[in-house]
């Protein structure tokens, strides 16, 4: 499904009413910045929850079968209605005294119910796009021109072109990309049985040289260590059994100026990268900074 412009404007004849659960939605939400920062982290959770990268390997959508895939819609409608801090009412949600009923799809038509369409009742409507990253949420009249024939349960799908009708709240917002992608899951999997937790944690940095790490990565990878991040600092650590081998094992929180020696891009302060070095003036730099052993 294309998600087109809106033309929901003050002349439009759906205008006033979504409007007035838009600016309801803001509200229960604490404003519209909120709603913008928290639904794309929602849309995030929810797939990975569903996904469970760390105990399946799995880290794209197109490798859930159909049953998932109607869980992942699920989980954002539960997260999506958490975040709003809106009450369950007949339908999904209450907005303002107004029952609002929500429907997601993955990049397909949404699929209203009897029961909405009947009254030409509102919907939130969620689309998320996995291949880009990228989501919509969206307030809209299950009105019966904008609706196409229903289907053997009595659901009809949004017309292709009824989606201009669409009052969007949030529009084509990118969202966090899986944190699992950059990684063999097979081999995450079987590095976490190995103990004791600082070699594992060294293996897995010499065998992820430049990528970035964030924190629940290795958080999951020490998943039954009572103090996981002090597998990764100096004092015995996989930082000294890295040092030795050569391999800088560097942080966001005590890396970035050598990082920034390096040319590489600066870390955030939850994050962590390996750096063995590629040429002579790399080795150089890490040594001035006592990164890595003389």
């Amino acid at each position: 499904m294309k998600m087109l412009p809106s033309v929901v404007d003050p002349s439009h004849p759906d205008f006033e009413e979504l409007d007035r659960i838009r600016l309801g939605i803001f509200e229960v939400a604490g404003g519209e910045a909120a709603v913008a920062s928290a639904f794309p982290q929602a849309i995030r959770d929810a797939i990975d929850f569903v996904l469970d990268p760390i105990r399946t390997g799995r880290t794209a959508i197109h490798e859930l079968d159909n049953v998932e895939k109607t869980f992942v819609g699920l989980k954002i409608e539960h997260y999506v209605r958490d975040f709003l801090g809106a009450p369950k009412g007949i339908r999904d949600l209450v907005i303002g005294n107004r029952d609002v009923d929500i429907k997601n799809t993955l990049d397909n038509s949404w699929m209203i119910p009897p029961e909405t369409y009947r009254d030409e009742g509102p919907c939130l409507v969620i689309n998320s796009k996995e291949n880009e990253s990228r989501c919509w949420m969206g307030v809209m009249l299950a009105r019966e021109e904008y609706l196409n024939a229903p289907n053997r349960d009595g659901k009809r799908g949004v017309k292709s072109s009824a989606v201009a009708n669409v009052l969007w709240l949030v529009e084509g917002a990118d969202y966090p990309p899986s944190v699992w992608r950059n990684f063999d899951m097979a081999q995450f999997r079987a590095l976490r049985e190995v103990q004791p937790g600082t070699a594992r944690a060294a293996a897995f940095f010499r065998l992820n040289l430049r990528k970035v790490v964030p924190r629940e990565v290795a958080e999951a990878l020490l998943f039954d260590q009572k103090d996981p991040m002090k597998r990764l600092r100096g004092n015995q650590g996989a930082r000294d059994v890295l040092r030795k081998e050569g391999i800088a094992l560097l942080s966001g929180v005590y890396g970035n100026k050598v990082l920034k020696s390096l040319g590489m891009q600066r870390l955030m302060g939850d994050q962590f990268i390996a750096i063995a070095p590629e040429t002579s003036e790399e080795r150089q730099v890490l040594r001035i900074f006592n990164a890595i052993d003389s």
